[in-house]
């Protein structure tokens, strides 16, 4: 009997819906081939690494994951070309390079190895074609993608060739590079339709966007704008992904073959295992999508309610997966020991996660804050297996070792099999063997129960500081994504507790609104990302503000407040002085041309013990009295700039 080969994967965003479909291909052809699968999954993001620096030392510990296979014991490897940080880019780079094992890469073009992907030209020019032919559209730009990417140019080859054929002009100055996101879209509007104006005309024919996301972005900008799409404008994507059919209007885009990519990519390795010649280039071409923003589905078929079903079951699974990490939190803070912890974190996971199968595996020193280097793929040692389920079935605990990474009977049997790191920031405590189900979960939302995992761990190892890292792990559902402020739910948790401490010791308690000013000129001139600069300059400021017990919340869009017990009008005055002069000085520190400013509005007062309103009322109360004086100080702001 032939043994049966053995494939390791390698991807980030294994819930995020490219790399899903990718993952069925891979998964599909590997039942159907006999190949053994094993996924070495990381939960790092290039939209954190590029944001937020603070979070490496969580890219330390995810990491591990793509260190703990020895990839000599394997037959070959797929790398999911999918948005890799740079770190994370960097080490598996350096990790297959220490292979001789064959590398494919799925879902995008690497000259190191073979490669599946989309036939960028067949594909582009399908849709080219179709807003031509079709649409009769000649006078056409295109949104491309960044510079220096290898697909930005096939697509703008793919399109130039078919205008070409057709005898349509289009020169350099028909090319705006984007983002691939959302927030090229204004920019993008902004630069079209000055250069239609230059030629005499109010709007193009079309405007072809070389992905969904930046085509979602454009037709947003219009719609904003009051131009009509397709009425006024055509517009199309490229990729095929989730969000193109379920705006309004859906978008007409060419979906990427991704499941193809990975089924072939299984196929390619059983030509290459049998000693076949392989293409170095294996191109998958695309399927046309016709939907609404070109006109070829009339603006009232768009299935409203099986798009709104849809989004409910995603947001069902959202909060179940929310309450399972709340649930874990609160039944691992009543463990009484490291075996109650264990069990309790195995029954959280059986629930609401989409994990069929679930064993946690831990390294010996899980407790010692742990750090791996570069040679522990060589390193064997003893997993403990401490808790888990297979199926209905819950696991006994066991050892295995960590050269073989499965369980003997996992290793035997069909199943594809998915390996995340368990950590907290860069400390490694060991591994989570999951057959996970990866439809309608969401991807941060599965970052943040692992966190938490990892956490809850740590809480154990730091038994005296229990409460603490209870407290702050709950608190994470009252925070701002971006500004790592408390939200709205945060100032009706702690305007309670500030009050009474206020009534009791007849002190005044204060509430102050802040509202950035001009956030929407920045936006539109400078770009969202600059927009969310401005949003955590004025946060840190806030915080680093806060001498007296403030609590800072982030409550809208761009909109803060702070609360503060036991205050007066001199304090709200320093407090607001200190903030102001640290944005400017972060401003003036990272070069911006543009002023972060804001207006304040505040409501200090002593508190009538005799009051007959509610608590509710009495903190909207704050809230209306203060933002009333901040919009007052606004209104002062703009009619000084117009002076």
């Amino acid at each position: 009997m032939c043994k049966r080969r053995k494939v390791a994967v390698f991807s980030s965003n294994i819930y995020e819906t490219m790399t899903r479909e990718m993952q069925h291909g891979i998964n599909d052809a590997a039942l159907a081939g006999g190949v053994k699968v094993i996924y070495f999954a990381i939960f790092s993001d290039s939209f954190s690494s590029k944001y937020y620096d603070q979070y490496v030392m969580y890219d330390e510990g995810d990491i591990v994951a793509f260190e703990l296979p020895d990839l000599d014991e394997f037959d070959g490897v797929i790398r999911i070309d999918s948005s890799f940080p740079p770190f994370a880019k960097s080490k598996l780079e350096e990790i297959l390079g220490k292979t001789n094992v064959p590398v494919i890469n799925v879902g995008g073009k690497v000259d190191a190895y073979r490669n599946m992907l989309n036939d960028e030209s067949a594909s582009f020019s399908e849709i080219t074609e179709h807003v031509v032919t079709e649409h009769g559209c000649r006078d056409i730009y295109h949104v491309a993608g960044i510079k220096g990417k290898y697909y930005t140019q096939e697509r703008i080859d793919a399109l130039r060739s078919v205008l070409d054929r057709h005898g349509i002009e289009f020169g350099d100055e028909r090319i705006v590079y984007g983002t691939l996101w959302h927030d090229c879209g204004a920019p993008s509007v902004d630069y079209i339709l000055k250069e239609c104006e230059k030629k005499g005309k109010k709007y193009p024919d079309a405007i072809i966007c070389a992905n969904d996301y930046s085509a979602i972005g454009v037709i947003n900008t219009l719609r904003d704008r009051n131009i009509r799409v397709p009425e006024d404008i055509i517009v199309t994507g490229f990729d095929g992904v989730e969000a193109a059919n379920q705006g309004y209007p859906s978008v007409t885009t060419s979906k990427q073959p991704f499941y193809k990519m990975g089924y072939e990519s299984i196929l390619t390795f059983k030509k290459l295992w049998a000693g076949e010649d392989v293409s170095q280039n294996v191109r998958i071409k695309g399927t046309l999508m016709r939907n609404q923003s070109c006109g070829c589905a009339a603006m009232d078929t768009s299935d409203v309610e099986d798009i709104r079903q849809v989004y409910l079951r995603q947001m069902g699974r959202m909060s179940y997966l929310e309450q399972s990490t709340t649930n874990m939190v609160l039944s691992i803070s009543n463990a009484r020991d490291h075996r109650d912890c264990f069990r309790e974190i195995g029954k959280n996971a059986a629930n609401d996660t989409g994990f069929k199968d679930m064993l946690l595996c831990l390294a010996p020193g899980w407790e010692t804050q742990r750090v791996v280097d570069d040679s522990y793929a060589k390193q064997d040692e003893d997993i403990a297996i401490v808790s888990g389920f297979r199926g209905d079935r819950l696991i006994d605990r066991e050892v295995i070792r960590k050269k073989d990474l499965l369980p003997k009977d996992m290793l035997e049997d069909p199943n594809p099999y998915y390996i995340f790191s368990i950590h907290h920031l860069q400390y490694y405590m060991g591994y989570l063997i999951v057959n996970p189900d990866l439809e309608l979960i969401d991807q941060i939302s599965m970052k943040s129960w692992l966190v938490i995992l990892g956490a809850m761990l740590e809480n154990f190892r730091i038994r005296q500081a229990l409460n603490v890292s209870v407290e702050r792990l709950e608190n994470l559902y009252n925070r701002d994504m971006l500004t790592g402020l408390y939200n709205r739910r945060g100032y009706e948790m702690f305007f309670e507790r500030y009050y009474n401490e206020c009534l009791k010791d007849g002190t005044a308690l204060a509430v102050m609104v802040i509202d950035m000013d001009d956030l929407k000129f920045v936006n539109d001139n400078y770009g969202h990302a600059e927009g969310d600069y401005s949003l955590c300059t004025i946060s840190e400021a806030m915080t680093s503000a806060a001498k007296n017990d403030e609590i800072c919340l982030r409550t809208g869009g761009d909109e803060f407040v702070v609360l503060a017990r036991d205050y007066s009008e001199e304090k709200a005055e320093v407090y607001i002085s200190q903030m102001r002069e640290k944005i400017a000085g972060r401003v003036k520190h990272d070069k911006k041309i543009f002023d972060v400013e804001v207006s304040v509005g505040t409501c200090i007062r002593k508190l009538n013990p005799h009051s007959t309103h509610t608590l509710t009322e009495i903190a909207e109360q704050f809230i209306t009295t203060a933002d009333e004086r901040m919009y007052a100080e606004k209104k002062a702001h703009k009619i000084k700039k117009t002076q």
